[in-house]
């Protein structure tokens, strides 16, 4: 004789095959009323998982309104979440690590089901394909900022990547020029057209993108000072300019005695003022050199 359920307890039935089936209605995350099933090899094990899927109801957390395979989850993250909020070169990395990395390896696997050990499976994966530490950190990073969007609009109950270790990157060391050689540099290159931008750069520690965004309305010569507040980055194959996105980068900045003469004369005046702003709205299109060249002939 079957177990009878309580009021509002959901169903459980044997199936032709011996399991045992527990059904109940639930919301899922569209907002709509769903019958979910569960199995179980006895009725025991039927009835405990449909208590954690009425217990999840009652706590407010919705199912998901589809199947989701790690693959699929990826791809409407990167369409719809990444790609209209961010930058497009920010677009442009997570595509690519996403494409090359999680998705041949995880792609297939249920994203509700993705566990821990998953996870250190496919970085050790990447290991054995000789992939470098900073495209695995890389890899875990965006897994992890993915699997947080899936828990936030509760999809997943937590953020399985969480739980796996970072790998260790080490950091690239970098020879800083001495003044020696930044002499000879800045003496080489004093006839270059874009003399003044590498004095900026060198003198100021500007980065190639603020120096490319800086405008005449930025340079205050009465007040001897300046403030950073733009930058030129390339996206979609076009020069764009763009607010920096720290506020500590839009610091106001003595401007160097030498600046002046240095900025309005001859052809590093066409160099320092070759951006012009577009004049229509969103993001502006810009006319603008290419520093790369200053090593040249």
């Amino acid at each position: 004789m079957a177990k009878r359920r309580p009021h509002g307890g959901g169903t459980i039935t044997k199936r032709t095959d011996g399991r045992y089936q527990g059904a109940a209605y639930v919301t899922d995350t569209d907002g709509r009323r769903v019958r979910k099933i569960v199995y179980g090899v006895t009725y025991d094990e039927a009835a405990e998982k449909l208590g954690k899927l009425q217990d999840q109801e009652r706590n407010g957390v919705p199912v998901p309104s589809r199947s989701w395979t790690v693959g699929r989850w990826l791809a409407y993250w990167l369409e719809h979440i990444v790609k209209p909020n961010r930058e497009f070169n920010t677009y442009v990395k997570y595509e690519s690590k996403v494409r090359l990395y999680p998705v041949p390896h995880l792609g297939r696997k249920p994203l509700t089901k993705l566990t821990p050990a998953q996870v250190r499976l496919f970085l050790a994966a990447l290991v054995r394909e000789k992939v470098p530490p900073s495209a695995r950190f890389e890899s875990l990073r965006v897994l992890r900022n993915a699997l947080n969007r899936a828990r936030r609009e509760e999809i997943v109950m937590r953020n399985v990547a969480d739980l796996v270790d970072m790998a260790a990157v080490k950091k690239q060391e970098r020879k800083p020029w001495t003044a020696r050689e930044a002499i000879v540099f800045l003496r080489t290159a004093r006839a270059h057209r874009l003399y003044a931008a590498a004095s900026w750069c060198w003198f100021l520690g500007l980065r190639r993108s603020e120096v490319l965004g800086l405008r005449w309305q930025d340079v205050d010569f009465e007040a001897v000072q300046f403030t950073p507040a733009n930058q030129v980055q390339r996206a979609e194959g076009k020069l764009v300019l763009k607010d920096l996105k720290a506020e500590s980068s839009k610091a106001v900045l003595p401007l160097p005695e030498f600046a002046p003469t240095l900025s309005k004369s001859g052809d590093t005046s066409r160099a320092w003022n070759a951006s012009r702003q577009a004049p229509t709205g969103g993001r502006r299109r810009m006319r603008t050199w290419s520093f790369h060249r200053l090593t040249e002939g």
